[in-house]
């Protein structure tokens, strides 16, 4: 199973169309996603909340980097650990909100469709990422937990938490966030120390 996502993740690495095609996926959803979804909610927090705010646009944002970094073979372990951490998080997260959401409402609307398959995306970019982090130490491992702890603190805590809909609740999503960060934080300090490294390819792009 791990050589077929290393081989899937090569292919989407060396071939340009496809490659460009999820960068500009990713860039599309950040800036919607943080104009759209979130703007509201920005524009009534004060600055420092904001790197706390826009879950899916800021992991959608990493996941543009993280692919640049990729195809070069760049070795930037750290990052590559927190990013996948974050798709792999909002994006079970979005669909277990939508789930939910139409579960009791009983009507799905094609509008959240096109967002449930998004983040179906946004989780499979995560995957990916995980299966070539590079050597993750105990600290990096760590501080990636430390960040979605504050990041779970801030939005709980303090009331920054994304935007609920009409069968969706507070307890619900709150409760959602503890199973991911602590079923994750458990996964990540698991993980083998050493993992695949990024490699740097030829292409033509």
């Amino acid at each position: 199973m791990i050589r077929l996502l290393h081989w899937l993740f090569d292919f989407i690495l060396r071939t340009p169309i496809i490659f460009w095609s999820c960068v500009i996926a990713n860039l599309i959803g950040a800036v919607w996603g943080a104009a759209v979804w979130y703007g509201p909610m920005l524009a009534a927090s004060p600055l420092w909340a904001w790197l706390f705010i826009p879950d899916c646009p800021l992991a959608a944002f990493l996941g543009t980097i993280a692919l640049f970094g990729m195809r070069a073979g760049r070795r930037w372990s750290f990052f590559y650990a927190l990013t996948a951490f974050a798709c792999i998080h909002y994006g079970i997260w979005t669909l277990a909100f939508w789930l939910r959401q139409w579960t009791g409402a009983g009507v799905i609307d094609p509008f959240e469709v096109v967002l449930f398959v998004t983040h179906i995306g946004l989780l499979c970019e995560g995957i990916l990422f995980a299966t070539r982090l590079g050597e993750v130490t105990v600290l990096q491992r760590v501080a990636v937990v430390g960040w979605f702890v504050l990041a779970f603190g801030v939005d709980y805590g303090l009331g920054y938490h994304p935007p609920l809909a009409s069968h969706v609740t507070f307890d619900f999503i709150m409760w959602l966030t503890v199973a991911l960060t602590g079923g994750l934080s458990i996964a990540l300090l698991a993980l083998p120390r050493r993992a695949a490294q990024p490699v740097r390819l030829s292409t033509a792009a």
